[in-house]
């Protein structure tokens, strides 16, 4: 039995039917989500486990009120339910063949630059806001260790402007690596952690590390400001936000190394459906010691 086949939570039986074929095929997320939960027994919660969403985004994609319309989500759905890219219209995943990330697809330009280092090749952002303002937050990073040393630990940062403190943060099971978050230090909404990988990734191997944080909250000021810790080759920022009266303005900042700053609008893509929001920033090729922040403007409930 293949890892691939050890890992998927749905049987093979139920991707051949012809209900999930047209579920994916449609990319209809809530029919694969009541598939998986009416014949695979996965439950609202697994499933929001599984995908890295809330319980209730889930609900919302069951009973149509809510459409996937991001490339990435679509991408997350397949990863963590085993579901073979082509059913979906992607390209194959990383995990049909039981491979991991193979290091010559890192750019031939980039290599001189980032040997010796553990580099992102891929940092998702999901920002998952209630009408109150109160955030789930949850952090995927896909890592490749290009240092001749084993990668044991992840060392971060999170901080909220507000919130009810200490922030609560637990990792989120993976397909290949168990991980445990130690708490280094707390002060209020700042939390000091880093995240311990078993097995340690080794020497030109790659793994995704992923948690979720809740207890911050946005009040007045809607933004994410992201500090990029080691290259990363494709950062994403997701946010959907619920109990919305208008989404006022959206706008997005790059600031380089040497305090140069840069406005990168055209970068950001959002939709409203009625009082809700997505909004997906996504940004590639960035060095150690930039930051991106997002920022949204909204008016909540009709103030």
């Amino acid at each position: 039995m293949s890892a691939a086949d050890r890992e998927s939570p749905l049987p093979h039986s139920l991707l051949n039917t012809p209900a999930m074929r047209r579920a994916c095929a449609e990319r209809d997320i809530g029919a694969i989500f009541m598939l998986a939960r009416d014949h695979a027994g996965l439950t609202q919660s697994r499933l929001a486990r599984l995908c890295e969403m809330t319980p209730s985004r889930v609900g919302d994609y069951i009973r149509g009120r809510a459409r996937v319309r991001q490339q990435h989500v679509v991408e997350r759905v397949a990863d963590a339910l085993r579901i073979p890219g082509e059913l979906l219209g992607l390209a194959p995943r990383p995990w049909e063949d039981g491979e991991s990330f193979d290091p010559e697809s890192v750019p031939p330009a980039l290599r001189p630059k980032l040997a010796d280092s553990v580099v992102e090749l891929e940092l998702f952002i999901a920002i998952d806001v209630d009408k109150d303002g109160w955030v789930n937050l949850t952090y995927r990073h896909t890592v490749l260790n290009l240092t001749d040393r084993p990668l044991t630990r992840f060392a971060r940062e999170l901080w909220f402007e507000h919130g009810e403190g200490p922030l609560d943060i637990a990792a989120l099971p993976t397909a290949r690596h168990q991980i445990a978050v130690e708490r280094i230090h707390d002060a209020g909404t700042l939390a000091k952690f880093a995240c311990r990988v078993s097995p340690p990734v080794p020497p030109m191997g790659s793994a995704t590390i992923a948690y979720r944080c809740t207890g911050g909250r946005f009040v007045d000021a809607h933004y994410w400001r992201q500090a990029i810790t080691r290259a990363t080759l494709r950062l994403t920022i997701d946010v959907h936000q619920r109990g919305l009266a208008a989404l006022r303005d959206v706008a997005a900042l790059e600031e380089h190394p040497d305090g140069a700053t840069q406005s990168i609008d055209e970068h950001v893509r959002w939709s409203v459906d009625g009082d809700e929001v997505d909004i997906t920033l996504g940004r590639e090729d960035l060095k150690p010691n930039q930051f991106v922040t997002l920022h949204w403007e909204v008016a909540r409930g009709g103030g």
